[in-house]
């Protein structure tokens, strides 16, 4: 496997598409934590094992995902920062808190929290915030690809570093917050436009890997359209429905300023078996998704 090449590589020789791979998530918490991370983040990077067995099993339990972060800029004695976000198909929230130390966040009521969709927990902060994955102990390639991007907007307070995201073959990856927008692929070279394109409510479609409130098929549907129409607005399509029949999809969306009604068939399909991760020892075929037509 040393002389395999890199899932990033494979991925992006074989023309994989980036639309329709952003993880499905709607509730995060970000925890600073300065140091080195293991591969399992939470249990192998300094933090008391205690909170890391906490925050593994209350974040599974109540569908969190929980990310550490870090700014290497940051004193060793400054308070620790954390956010907090709910990226909704319709609402989006995010919050900032500061904690003196890890085992404050045992006293968090995550159930209750993500019921009130992070209401009532620090302050809540307009963004942008970015989170770029440079978790190299979990793929070499987040390290590799990751860390130039990091470097690149590192100027920027609201940039951090961020361990697994989902989807290490598209490194390096980028989340935007607070609408959950992957970005993938992104090279030092493109940093500075995809940030300052979402700063500015636009999206990046060459970059674009899905908005993590959606599904997969849905996420695909919106890449086709978006880039139909040229909608390059974060806020340019709204979700009406989704109805799944096997492996075709139809995906209705309300666009542009007169919300006019738009259906996109889509069909998912599997592609050739590939290695998905560096560490991965088995092939497996990654789903994708082909346009059937819009409506």
């Amino acid at each position: 496997m040393a002389d395999a090449p890199s899932c990033s590589a494979l991925a992006l020789a074989t023309g994989e598409p980036l639309h329709a791979t952003a993880s499905r998530l709607r509730h995060w918490l970000l925890v600073e934590q300065p140091g080195r991370w293991g591969h399992h983040a939470l249990l192998d990077s300094g933090l008391p094992r205690e909170v890391g067995e906490h925050l593994r099993a209350e974040g599974r339990r109540h569908g969190v995902r929980v990310l550490l972060i870090k700014r290497r800029s940051r004193r060793p004695s400054d308070r620790r920062r954390c956010f907090a976000a709910f990226t909704g198909r319709r609402e989006r929230r995010l919050v900032s808190f500061e904690i003196d130390a890890p085992e404050d966040l045992l006293g968090l009521d995550l159930g209750g929290l993500v019921d009130a969709r992070w209401r009532g927990l620090g302050e809540s902060v307009q963004g942008p915030l970015f989170a770029v994955c440079t978790h190299g102990k979990h793929d070499a390639c987040c390290a590799r690809l990751g860390a130039p991007l990091y470097r690149a907007l590192a100027h920027r307070p609201d940039t951090w570093e961020a361990t697994h995201v989902g989807g290490d073959r598209f490194a390096a990856n980028l989340v935007a917050f607070p609408d959950g927008l992957y970005f993938g692929r992104v090279t030092a070279e493109v940093a500075r436009r995809v940030a300052e394109g979402y700063e500015e409510g636009r999206v990046a479609l060459d970059h674009y890997r899905g908005r993590s409130a959606f599904p997969s098929p849905v996420q695909a549907a919106e890449h086709h359209v978006r880039v139909a129409l040229a909608l390059d607005g974060v806020d340019d399509l709204a979700l009406v429905g989704h109805e799944p029949q096997g492996p075709l999809h139809r995906v209705v969306f309300r666009v542009g300023p007169a919300y006019e009604e738009r259906v996109v068939e889509i069909e998912e399909v599997l592609l050739e078996e590939r290695r998905l991760t560096c560490k991965s020892t088995h092939p497996h075929p990654p789903r994708s998704f082909l346009l059937r037509g819009i409506s």
